[in-house]
């Protein structure tokens, strides 16, 4: 393959991986933080107490913007938190729902775009 075709297919990946990552992280993360916030009560109180919840996919934000600068080690630090999501969401307790399992799932597949993009950038 030429290497401007390995290019324009490393661009491609990155773009994917940066920009479905972000958009899969901040609307779960979103989710997260405000979904049960109404047991703790109204207003900002409950979000604050409810935030906790949100504080594995802004992880997963900030890995995402480590990722931009640092494809390779992003990469592989969310591909590894990626596999730890889809096991702790998905196989760690009695409930298993798909949509879970492919949100979760997404998670080391973008990552991992992020760890070829950076292959075929070298």
């Amino acid at each position: 393959m030429s290497p401007l075709k390995l290019l324009k297919r490393a661009n491609l990946l990155r773009m994917i991986a940066r920009y479905g990552l972000l958009l899969l992280s901040v609307l779960i993360f979103l989710f997260a933080l405000f979904s049960g916030a109404e047991e703790y009560g109204s207003g900002l109180t409950g979000i604050v107490k409810n935030s906790p919840n949100a504080w594995p996919w802004l992880a997963l934000i900030l890995l995402v913007l480590f990722a931009w600068k640092n494809e390779f080690l992003g990469g592989v630090l969310i591909t590894a938190l990626g596999l730890y999501f889809v096991y702790y969401f998905n196989f760690s307790g009695p409930n298993f729902w798909l949509s879970t399992f492919l949100a979760t799932l997404l998670i080391p597949i973008l990552g991992s775009f992020f760890i070829l993009s950076w292959y075929w950038r070298r």
